[in-house]
C-alpha cells in the first residue's frame, strides 16, 4: 500500500524527517485540492484516487494536502510537494491564477501538472467534468419546468473558479434564447452555502417567492444554502421555486426525495478521480497517455454529466453505487422514502 504522507500544516513538521528520507528513485504522486467544502472531497474523490494509485503503482509515495480554500496554503503545499521529490502534481486548483503560477512553477522543475476538475492554463493535462455542459442542462431542466415567460434567480458558481464562469456563461446562453428572464443574479467569488443562502433572503424582500419560478443554484452548496433560507422564512413548501444544484452530494440526494431540491447534476467523482490517477500513474512509470480531446491546448479528459431527478434516482446514483437506500432513507428522509416506494 503507498504510504500517505499528508501536508496539512500539522503533518509537515511530523514528516519532514521521514520526506528527507525518501530514496531518489522512489516515484511520488501528488493530490492537492482546494479544499474540503463540499464532502465529495473526503468521501469520493480523495479515497478513489488513492485506492487506484495503491492498486496500480504499490511502490508509489503518495502525497496528499487540502488547502481549505486558501491560495496562499496551497502555494505552500505545492512547494512542499516539489520539494518532497513530487514526480506528478494533480492539482485541484484554489483558482485559476494561481494554479498558473503553480504549473509555471512546477515546470521549471520538470514536474507536470494535471489539473483536476478545475481547468489551469498550461497545465500539462486537464482531467474534468464538462462545465458548459453542467450549465446548459440546469438551465435546460429549469425551461422544461417553468412557465414561458418565468422569472429567475440566479446564484452562479465561484467566479474565481473557470468552471463557475464556464457554468454561468452556459445558462445565459440557454436561458437567452427563450423568453424566461433573469430577475436577480450573484457572482460569488466562492462555492458558499451561506453566502448563496444570505443572498436569497435579501431578494425575497424584492421579489415575493410567488413570482419566482426558479432558483438556479450552481452547486449542491448553494441549494443548500438556499433550501435553508426558505425553510428559515417559513415559505409554504406548495410555492417554492424549481432549484437546480450539482456535484449530487448525499444531502442533496436527501433534498430531492424530501421535494426540496428539484434535480441536482450528477458528475460520478470515482471515475473522474480514477482517470487522474490513470494518468499521474502513467507519467511517473512510463506509461502511454492519450486523448485526442485538448481544452485551450491541453490535452483533456472531459466527462459527461446527468440530470438526477426523483424520477432516475435509483436508476443512477443507487445504481452506480454512489449512494445506498439505506443511506439516503435517514432520519427525516425515512417517511419520504416510503411514500415514493424506494424502500
Amino acid at each position: 500500500m503507498p504510504r500517505i504522507l499528508a501536508l496539512l500544516t500539522a503533518a509537515v513538521v511530523a514528516m519532514a524527517g521521514l520526506a528527507g528520507c525518501q530514496a531518489k528513485d522512489e516515484m511520488v504522486v501528488a493530490f492537492l485540492v482546494a479544499s474540503d467544502q463540499s464532502p465529495r472531497w473526503t468521501s469520493m474523490d480523495g479515497p478513489s484516487f488513492a485506492a487506484y494509485v495503491d492498486a496500480s503503482c504499490p511502490d508509489c509515495v503518495y502525497l496528499t494536502a487540502n488547502a481549505g480554500g486558501d491560495p496562499g496554503k496551497q502555494a505552500s503545499q505545492f512547494a512542499d510537494a516539489l520539494d518532497k521529490g513530487a514526480d506528478v502534481i494533480v492539482l485541484n486548483a484554489v483558482n485559476g491564477d494561481v494554479g498558473e503560477q503553480l504549473v509555471a512553477d512546477a515546470g521549471k522543475a520538470d514536474v507536470p501538472v494535471v489539473a483536476y476538475d478545475r481547468f489551469v492554463p498550461g497545465a500539462d493535462y486537464y482531467v474534468s467534468y464538462d462545465a458548459g455542459a453542467i450549465g446548459r442542462q440546469m438551465a435546460q431542466a429549469v425551461v422544461d419546468r417553468v412557465p414561458a415567460k418565468g422569472s429567475v434567480l440566479l446564484i452562479n458558481g465561484a467566479q474565481s473558479d473557470a468552471n463557475g464562469i464556464a457554468i454561468k456563461r452556459a445558462v445565459h446562453r440557454v436561458l437567452g434564447d427563450t423568453r424566461i428572464k433573469v430577475v436577480a443574479e450573484l457572482d460569488p467569488q466562492t462555492w458558499s452555502a451561506e453566502e448563496a443562502g444570505g443572498w436569497l433572503r435579501n431578494q425575497l424582500s424584492d421579489h415575493p417567492v410567488t413570482r419566482i419560478d426558479a432558483v438556479i443554484a450552481a452547486n449542491d452548496l448553494q441549494a443548500g444554502g438556499v433550501v435553508a433560507s426558505l425553510t428559515s422564512a417559513a415559505v409554504r413548501r406548495s410555492v417554492w421555486p424549481v432549484i437546480t444544484g450539482q456535484d449530487a452530494d448525499l444531502d442533496a440526494i436527501r433534498r430531492i426525495v424530501l421535494g426540496q431540491q428539484t434535480l441536482t447534476v450528477f458528475k460520478s467523482f470515482p471515475r473522474e478521480a480514477e482517470k487522474a490517477a490513470e494518468v499521474a500513474v502513467a507519467l511517473v512509470t512510463g506509461g502511454k497517455v492519450s486523448t485526442d480531446r485538448e481544452e485551450d491546448g491541453v490535452p483533456a479528459f472531459v466527462f459527461q454529466p446527468l440530470v438526477v431527478t426523483i424520477d432516475n434516482l435509483t436508476d443512477t446514483i443507487v445504481k452506480d453505487g454512489i449512494y445506498s437506500l439505506e443511506q439516503i432513507c435517514q432520519g427525516p428522509t425515512v417517511a419520504a422514502c416510503t411514500d415514493l416506494g424506494l424502500r
